[in-house]
């Protein structure tokens, strides 16, 4: 594993984070702390753990109570529904009722996701200027696609950014990450795996790709089919490994559910991406339509 500096936070993180988030599986601590001790094991520091999930939480901290304090990147992301308000009170809960439930003494990072600032109050604003003096989350971060996020990076109120970003992204979160640079915000990247391209491709004579023209979604998988016939890689490698080039983001942001998958991508980090291949991947972004692209 590389690991690369938060922006100006002074703190190294592992190239790959890890996104603990329940999405619904009802996984025990257990579970929770299986896969974070396989991540540890892979060389990952960096964890960003969903608010207000007692499971998740409680497995995070029995798998990071035998790593000393200091050597953990802990980010805690405060989800919202888009209708209740974010304010002061809520913050409040939020970061007390983690820091308990994992044991973490403090954040490095304390992120809103994109509907929980698309209603955050005035209150809450001041909020999370309170949690920052006080040394409970030593950054404060957005996380989020839309223009909202836009938003939050020009106003400067926040240290750090997650924004997705991957082969078809398009000019757009470019420019949302080079504004964030110039900010001198740390910058994690997301949705690094396309899933229309990583997917296996239907089987088809291979010429066919050489005539997909049109604004379809076959054409963008078809302008992308060599991630396919790579020697020695998968699709799903190939996009983190031209992910991992970009070098304004700290580190790439992953989620999953099995050690193995975790193992497998970790040992990205360690190797080249092969040559050509990016030219490679700048030709197809060149020729897929801009409807198709990743704004």
């Amino acid at each position: 594993m590389r690991y690369r500096p938060f922006g100006i936070s002074g703190k190294a993180v592992s190239a790959l984070s890890l996104l603990l988030r329940d999405h619904g599986r009802a996984q025990p601590p257990g579970a929770w702390r299986v896969l974070t001790v396989s991540a540890m094991e892979c060389g990952v520091n960096a964890f960003e753990v969903e608010a207000g999930i007692e499971t998740l939480a409680a497995g995070f901290r029995q798998a990071a109570e035998s790593v000393e304090r200091r050597l953990l990147f802990i980010a805690w992301r405060i989800c919202g529904d888009g209708r209740s308000p974010t304010d002061a009170r809520a913050i409040e809960d939020a970061v007390r009722n983690g820091l308990t439930q994992t044991g973490a003494g403090y954040f490095d990072l304390l992120t809103l996701d994109e509907p929980a600032y698309a209603t955050l109050t005035a209150e809450g604003a001041r909020m999370l200027e309170d949690v920052r003096s006080a040394g409970l989350a030593l950054q404060i971060g957005i996380s989020g696609a839309g223009a909202l996020v836009d938003q939050a990076v020009a106003s400067g109120a926040f240290d750090a950014l997650s924004s997705p970003f991957n082969l078809t992204s398009g000019w757009n979160i470019r420019r949302r990450i080079r504004d964030a640079a110039q900010l001198n915000m740390s910058i994690t990247g997301f949705d690094a795996f396309p899933p229309e391209l990583c997917r296996p491709p239907a089987q088809a004579p291979a010429k066919a790709f050489l005539f997909r023209r049109s604004g379809s979604n076959a054409a963008s998988v078809g302008a992308y089919g060599f991630l396919h016939e790579t020697r020695n890689w998968e699709a799903d490698e190939l996009c983190l490994a031209y992910a991992l080039t970009e070098p304004a983001l700290a580190c790439i942001q992953i989620e999953a559910h099995r050690p193995e998958v975790i193992e497998r991508l970790a040992g990205v980090p360690d190797r080249e991406l092969p040559t050509g291949l990016a030219a490679q991947i700048e030709m197809a972004r060149i020729d897929t339509p801009p409807e198709a692209r990743q704004a």
